[in-house]
């Protein structure tokens, strides 16, 4: 788009140069009318990209995208769960997930045991429920 108005800007540079030198007026109101033209195709071009970006933010990103944190999980289960056991956690990130935790994505993490995460102020995440999950395998072994 950009391209087309420089084309038509410089056509109507010409055009009103060849009207100053040849002193035809017609000339002179050709060239109003490229940059006219141009001008329209400007405001065109910007109303389209600002539809486009609200359209863009009103649309929902897809789940691992999302950069609102998952409720804490609310269970009785952190008793009963190994304190040894590896949780995820993601730098900056309140919670502390089970590696199968849809929310992570391909965020980077970094490995801790639950005890580590507890003692530094994580909290479960309420989609993937770690201490749930890790107190069921402690029932199942």
């Amino acid at each position: 788009m950009l391209l087309v108005v420089l084309l038509l800007v410089l056509l109507a540079a010409g055009v009103l140069v060849g009207a100053v030198l040849g002193g035809e007026a017609e000339l002179a109101w050709l060239s109003v009318l490229a940059s006219a033209v141009a001008v329209g195709l400007l405001a065109a071009d910007r109303v389209r990209r600002r539809r486009a970006a609200a359209k863009q933010e009103t649309a929902e990103p897809p789940f691992a995208d999302v950069g609102e944190e998952p409720a804490e999980e609310r269970s009785n289960a952190s008793e009963v769960a190994r304190p040894d056991a590896q949780v995820l956690v993601i730098d900056e990130r309140p919670r502390y997930h089970v590696r199968t935790c849809e929310w992570i994505g391909s965020r980077k993490t970094i490995e801790l045991t639950l005890r580590e995460a507890r003692e530094l102020g994580f909290t479960p995440c309420a989609l993937c429920a770690p201490n749930a999950t890790i107190a069921a395998e402690v029932r199942r072994s």
